[in-house]
């Protein structure tokens, strides 16, 4: 979904996101220096990084999916304890700077990734706790950089359950290997910067059993989708010719319910993945748009990991970890993930406005600033307003939501009635988030008529004039008939500032 409105941007020309220039703030470190210097020594614990640049950036926090310091919004998002009766702040399991890499596994991506990094491509490992691991590599496109993230789980039985597959280079092949044997393939998402690498991964692992979301598209078409009310001689055809298109075998495409006729009818064993169901360890919630004004469906599965109570998603929500950029005494008062070490250079990173131009780039709202008093620390009333919340990524609402307010809303209904967990592992951003299905819920709080403005604002107080970039191409696409026309307010609860 991000890349498919950067592409947008790139080709009609929106001229209100502010352009970062690679020739003058995105510097590419050399990678020779990365490696030598950047690049940290391990001990024999997973995870522990220690001495050089990483040593000094090992207090800050990372950037993991999406303002205020924790303190302030664990009333709204911390749940209840974590055993000892402490309470569990937001991002009280989120280790930023505890990480694995393997640079000497290789990092070539080959065939060449479509977007960069393209020769080094590095891959950091996080552990997730509860028997999950989240596999990190960067992101980039024109003005934004982003982290996007594999997150895997072991199963009861031992094999390795795999959401949505990166790059796999030699440092990502041997940091996966090194959990346990791939048995099962989970593509969440037809968003093409989550399937770009599908099938270089899959020449790699070659035995592994492949489930995808609905509506995915390869090199030969699109794929289709299964829903509930078809036969089985249906799904297995379509299943066959959506392997043919995408140019990898897959097991089957995860169903959705279909027409609201359809409604009351239930997955059959033969529409379901082996981890899924009774029988398996996973609740699964489709969502599935496909409006005939796009260029194609939208789509994206939310599964529960029933053990573990864990909720993975790809974009359904987001988490900036929150910083106190408003002392200057901290030596990086802002949060550096330390992959983006691996493809910036220092004074690049260490400008104070680097991270939040970085998230506000990537969310798509303006990089307006404000004087903070501080010289060289300005505030960026879009940013401020994101930190340290689980919220509905702007661009999402902006481009999903007010185009089809009615599914999205039932999606996350459908998640939130499943339940069963107390935190979410995302694919950008921080991770992982501990909260559980009521704060999920309320990060989609503009979706329900419930909700008044006033808790709209405190929920996400994004001023109205931070909608600035997404207002201009909306009109835009709405204005030349380019996609489907928005129904729905988007900025529901934005003040003036």
């Amino acid at each position: 979904m991000y890349l498919t409105a950067l592409f947008l941007l790139a080709n009609i020309g929106i001229s209100s996101i502010e352009a970062w220039s690679t020739s003058e703030r995105l510097q590419r470190r050399d990678q020779s220096t990365v490696l030598s210097s950047m690049i940290p020594e391990y001990d024999s614990q997973e995870g522990v990084g220690h001495g050089g640049t990483s040593t000094r950036r090992g207090v800050i926090l990372q950037l993991g999916g999406t303002s205020l310091a924790l303190s302030r919004v664990c009333a709204a998002n911390c749940l209840e304890s974590d055993g000892n009766n402490a309470p569990l702040s937001l991002l009280s399991s989120y280790k930023p700077s505890e990480f694995k890499t393997l640079p000497s596994a290789g990092r070539i991506v080959s065939p060449p990734a479509f977007l960069p990094p393209i020769n080094e491509r590095a891959t950091y490992r996080y552990a997730m706790g509860r028997n999950a691991w989240a596999l990190e590599q960067l992101l980039a496109f024109q003005n934004v950089t982003a982290t996007i993230r594999t997150n895997v789980v072991k199963l009861d039985g031992g094999g390795l359950w795999v959401h949505n597959p990166l790059y796999p280079t030699g440092e990502y092949c041997a940091l996966l290997d090194e959990l346990g044997t791939v048995t099962d393939v989970a593509l969440g998402s037809n968003a093409l910067e989550h399937k770009a690498a599908m099938r270089s991964f899959m020449r790699r692992y070659p035995g592994a059993q492949v489930w995808v979301s609905p509506g995915q598209y390869g090199p030969f078409g699109s794929c289709g989708d299964v829903t509930f009310d078809m036969t089985q001689e249906e799904v297995e055809n379509t299943v066959r010719m959506a392997s043919k298109t995408l140019g990898y075998k897959i097991a089957g495409i995860i169903p959705r319910r279909g027409s609201s006729s359809t409604s009351d009818a239930v997955a059959q064993k033969y529409m379901l993945p082996r981890w899924a169901g009774e029988a398996g360890e996973f609740d699964f919630s489709a969502l599935y748009v496909d409006l005939p004004e796009n260029a194609g469906p939208v789509s994206e599965i939310a599964f529960v990991h029933r053990s573990s109570k864990t909720l993975v998603v790809t974009d359904a929500v987001i988490c900036v970890p929150p910083v106190d950029a408003s002392n200057p005494t901290n030596e990086k008062p802002f949060p550096i993930q330390p992959i983006f070490s691996t493809y910036f250079d220092d004074p690049t990173i260490d400008d104070p406005t680097f991270w939040p131009r970085t998230v506000l780039q990537a969310v798509f709202l303006p990089l307006r600033q404000l004087p903070s008093g501080i010289p060289d620390h300005p505030i960026f009333p879009g940013y401020k307003a994101l930190e340290g919340r689980v919220v509905r990524a702007p661009i999402l609402r902006a481009f999903a939501d007010a185009r089809a307010p009615d599914a999205v809303r039932d999606w996350v209904s459908s998640i939130v009635q499943t339940g069963g967990f107390d935190r979410i592992l995302t694919a950008h951003f921080a991770s992982p988030i501990n909260v559980g299905p009521k704060e999920f819920e309320l990060a989609f709080a503009h979706l329900y008529d419930k909700s008044t403005a006033d808790d709209l604002f405190q929920s996400l107080p994004i001023y109205c004039q931070d909608w600035s970039t997404l207002n201009s191409l909306n009109s835009f696409i709405d204005d030349n008939a380019l996609g489907a026309k928005t129904i729905f307010d988007y900025r529901r609860g934005c003040k003036a500032e």
